[in-house]
């Protein structure tokens, strides 16, 4: 664990709850651990607090692999209608469950279809995966955002998640597509990116990483959009605009639980900044979006082996 505050590695204890043998861990950006048991229990932990929330057992068809994104639908996990969902980094299918209710509460499972990756031909081989998956997504007001490429427009697409009162109905997922300007513009003489979407105070950011060629060791700009929303109750996706002020907010960026952000004053870090590790050695790189630097800090001595580990964002209370 590292201190982004104090700049220092911080160590201890791992806790129960993902030292335990037979138990899978999958981070959120809000801040809590989905854990799955051996026996299929599954609850929410939240590593500082300690608080636990029971959910309904994952039954034996909801064969859940070991490699998913992991997100709530709420910021707060209190709020009667957030929902905790589950997405297969490697196939196009996803599990949710409400996370407050009664007996009412069950999983569901979804298998969608956001169209092909786009392959040459001869790279496609019978057992090529060819199905395109979610990638970039946030959690906005409830619903999921994500971005697809299709017949090469890029869209915006928004997921409504439905829970029936009775169990004759199995809980539901909706997908809605909008036409939005491409965010993939990159500067000169670049020509690959990596995106992020996040979350922040009821405002949709996506932040591109873009590199010079395809090298992902040379980091050559780094772009910010907010989404603009029509403002009615659809809440329907107008476009990207570039943005050069986030105010008082950090971007955390990481893959496996997407992305985050935290108060910078707060947690005495710098306003307007986004965090991210370098993809080659691990460093982490602090970029200020203002004024278009970028500082580079070694966040460890360990060998490379074991801080390819993909980390995870943990908001702590301002005191540490």
């Amino acid at each position: 664990m590292y201190s982004l505050s104090q700049r220092r590695i911080y160590t201890g204890e791992r806790p129960d709850a993902m030292a335990a043998k037979g138990n899978t861990c999958f981070s959120t950006p809000q801040g809590w651990v989905l854990v799955v048991g051996e026996a299929s229990d599954a609850w929410l932990w939240h590593p500082l607090a300690g608080d636990t929330i029971t959910l309904p057992p994952i039954h034996d068809d909801h064969y859940i692999p070991i490699n998913c994104k992991c997100l709530l639908t709420d910021s707060s996990a209190a709020h009667p209608d957030c929902a905790v969902v589950l997405l297969d980094v490697a196939d196009p299918v996803m599990w949710f469950c409400k996370v407050s209710g009664g007996s009412d509460r069950r999983w569901g499972q979804h298998t969608y279809d956001i169209g092909d990756y786009q392959l040459p031909e001869e790279f496609r081989t019978p057992s090529t995966r060819t199905k395109a998956v979610i990638a970039e997504v946030a959690a906005l007001r409830g619903r999921l955002h994500f971005t697809s490429l299709e017949s090469r427009q890029e869209k915006m697409c928004i997921v409504d998640l439905g829970f029936p009162p009775d169990h004759g109905h199995p809980p539901t997922a909706q997908f809605r597509r909008f036409d939005v300007p491409d965010v993939h513009k990159f500067p000169q003489d670049m020509c690959s990116g990596t995106i992020f979407l996040v979350e922040s105070l009821d405002e949709l950011f996506a932040v591109c990483i873009c590199y010079v060629d395809f090298d992902v060791e040379n980091i050559g700009a780094v772009l910010v959009y907010k989404m603009d929303f029509s403002g009615d109750e659809s809440q329907e996706p107008l476009g990207w605009r570039r943005v050069s002020d986030v105010g008082d907010r950090a971007l955390l960026l990481t893959d496996n639980n997407m992305a985050t952000w935290c108060s910078a004053s707060a947690h005495n870090l710098d306003g307007n900044t986004i965090y991210f590790l370098k993809t080659d050695d691990g460093d982490l790189c602090i970029y200020n979006i203002q004024g278009q630097t970028m500082e580079t800090v070694q966040v460890h001595n360990q060998d490379l082996e074991i801080v390819r580990t993909k980390p995870y964002w943990i908001n702590l209370p301002p005191c540490l």
